[in-house]
This record gives structure tokens, sequence and C-alpha cells, in this order.
């Protein structure tokens, strides 16, 4: 297992056997999430976007955890070990800041109307088995 030193670098462990199952199955879903990004910059690729030099990718699995063997050492993006005076300097431009928060729940508003989705959600293309979008599966009398 990969683990952070205080001295800012990075050293393998050997671990448990649950551990080690636990960190396997991380790794595949890391692995998975990765191929969801290689097809969104292939996209990206085709339409010409990727030619501003702009790529999705993946975090380091230290990066912004609060629990676990990364939970006592603040890990940028990228994988560095910084002091908590860079990372807090740092911090809006790596994650969401209240003002960011607050913007997306003003998007956010409830729709209750049967056949009307709410704004911020993409409309299906048609309901569950074929049926229409605002077919009534649930009758309550």
């Amino acid at each position: 297992m990969e683990k952070p030193n205080d001295d800012g670098t990075w050293s393998e462990e050997e671990v448990q056997a649950l551990l080690a199952l636990n960190l396997d199955l991380r790794g595949e879903y890391i692995a998975d999430c990765q191929n969801g990004l290689n097809r969104w910059n292939k996209i990206l690729a085709d339409s010409g976007i990727a030619a501003i030099d702009f790529k999705f990718s993946m975090p380091h699995p230290g990066f912004n955890r609060e629990v676990g063997v990364y939970s006592e050492h603040h890990v940028t993006p990228d994988g560095t070990i910084v002091d908590e005076q860079t990372w807090e300097a740092s911090r809006s431009r790596w994650l969401p800041t209240s003002e960011d928060l607050t913007f997306v729940r003003s998007l956010m508003h409830p729709v209750y109307e049967r056949g009307k989705i709410a704004s911020w959600v993409a409309p299906p293309i048609n309901g569950i088995n074929g049926k229409p979008f605002d077919y009534e599966y649930v009758y309550v009398p």
C-alpha cells in the first residue's frame, strides 16, 4: 500500500489481507472511473476541444481524504504532500467554494408535477420498459 510520510515523500507498506482486498477493490473502482474519463477525453478530442489542452483527470487517491492513512496529510490532486498553509491557499482551486455550492443550490428547484422534470436534470428519452416518460407507474386512488 502507498503511504504518505511526514517528510512529504511516499513509501510502500505491507498490509493485512482484508485491507489489501479493500485496496484492490478500490483500485478496480478507480480504474473503472478512469475508463469513463478516457471516453470523455476521447469525445473532447474528437470534437476538437482537446486542442485547447484540456483533459479530464483523476485526482490522487489521497486527495482531500479525511479517513485512513491519508487523513493526517494534505495531498494535492497530483499526489504532492504539502503543508496545511499551502493546502488552504490552494483549496479553492481544487474544491467547490461556499459560493459555488450556493450557486448550485440556487439552480435546484424541485418539480412535483407529473410529466415535468427539474431543469437541472436531463430528461430521459423514454420511461421504464419503453413506456412514455409521463406513464403512471403507480396508481394511488
